[in-house]
């Protein structure tokens, strides 16, 4: 199994999500032919620093970014249609009008965004979890869509406040992670927003442990723990060697991991093995052997006509939160998810874009999920998690990024 320099990219999302993407505009009869994470011709920034995988696969030779590879074997959609063909064909020059998938879905993301910055949830109001995925998606979007960034500006100030995302941080340590990893991506240090510190709220122990729960992890699972790993590099925090022993008692034998810790056959899913590989390598940990048992144990969830399905199962049918979280950690590990050994998983997530812009849940679905589409823009980007740190002192790296000074 070849591997490329593993890199420290990409986000998440402690629900199942929905991803995917695919996208582009054309006048008339006309269309191009814009695969994920490609740009139609008529949009080719010079400085693409949101581009990492070109950056990435560069330094093994690589001559053009994995998804370029891809580009004219995609399902076209258009935004003014709701058919897909697929179809190679070269952009003219009256077809101006073609973005990115990127764009089309941040663009629909930012149209869902509340009057208060938020974005809703499950309840139909705004929620803070949501919000927090949202922040991590229009960050990965700006390079593409501009606009993103006072999107992200209302959604963060939203989060700041303390009925916001004090209230919900302190409902456990996973959401003080999944929110100091939203406060880092703004540029604010996570030791003092919405009133809190975050790196003490999502260390601290359990106010109710969980009647035999998984010994030596942060929160109730092991998703939480990943996501509490992953916020902890992000904000600059080194990863005590104790963190991460409870990741070998609790591989399984299959390489997966289940959110709850079960060793059991056929209990571990894609999205918390995905998450806990992020983890590893965010944590300096990618060349363990763990990270490559797991990776192995994403091959046998890839379904039959491409995607990740969430568990075990027969047959095994894919999704787009499934797909994106395992993009993700292939990315994180430095592997070539457009391979055919992966099934060309950036191709398969592009076939969950609607017409809209927003990304379904499930390949039977007709209308967009918000929480698909979060989850899809970080991983067509080709971030993993964390999108961003904090810089160290005097560190200048591309990739980090300097925090406020908490007051």
């Amino acid at each position: 199994m070849m591997r490329l320099p593993r890199a420290i990219l990409f986000d998440t999302t402690k629900a199942i999500l929905q991803s995917s993407v695919i996208l582009s505009a054309s006048e008339e009869s006309g269309v191009s032919a814009c695969g994920l994470g490609s740009r139609p011709r008529s949009f080719v920034p010079q400085d693409d620093t949101a581009f990492r995988w070109r950056r990435h696969y560069a330094s093994r030779g690589w001559l053009v970014p994995l998804l370029f590879a891809v580009a004219l074997a995609v399902s076209v959609t258009t935004l003014s249609g709701t058919s897909s063909t697929a179809q190679e064909s070269t952009p003219s020059s009256s077809q101006s009008t073609a973005i990115s998938p990127v764009e089309a879905a941040s663009t629909w993301l930012r149209e869902q965004q509340d009057a208060s910055g938020g974005f809703l949830g499950f309840s139909g109001e705004p929620d803070p979890g949501t919000t927090t995925d949202a922040v991590i998606a229009l960050y990965a979007a700006q390079q593409r869509d501009p606009a993103a960034a006072a999107s992200l500006d209302a959604a963060l100030a939203y989060l700041d406040r303390e009925e916001n995302g004090a209230a919900y941080a302190e409902t456990g340590p996973g959401q003080a992670a999944k929110l100091a990893l939203a406060a880092v991506t703004g540029g604010h240090d996570p030791r003092d927003f919405a009133g809190l510190n975050l790196v003490a709220a999502m260390t601290a122990p359990l106010a109710t442990p969980v009647p035999d729960g998984i010994g030596g992890i942060y929160g109730d699972d092991l998703f939480d723990h990943a996501l509490v790993l992953i916020a902890l590099t992000a904000a600059g925090e080194a990863i005590p060697d104790a963190a991460l022993e409870p990741l070998g008692t609790t591989q399984g034998a299959d390489g997966g991991w289940a959110f709850d810790g079960s060793t059991a056959a056929g209990a571990a899913d894609s999205n918390t093995t995905a998450l806990v590989i992020q983890a590893l390598v965010a944590a300096g940990h990618g060349d363990d052997p763990m990270v490559d048992r797991a990776v192995a144990f994403l091959s046998t969830l890839l379904a039959p006509d491409g995607g990740f399905a969430y568990g075990p199962a027969d047959p095994l049918v894919a999704d787009a939160n499934s797909t994106a979280l395992a993009l993700q950690a292939l990315i994180a590990a430095g592997e070539d998810p457009a391979s055919a050994e992966w099934g060309n998983a950036p191709l398969a997530l592009a076939r969950f874009q609607t017409p809209s812009g927003g990304l379904r849940y499930m390949a039977a679905d007709e209308e967009p999920n918000l929480l698909a589409t979060v989850q899809a823009i970080p991983a067509i980007e080709g971030f993993s998690l964390p999108v961003v740190r904090a810089c160290a002192e005097g560190e200048t790296a591309e990739g980090c990024i300097r925090l406020e000074p908490a007051a």
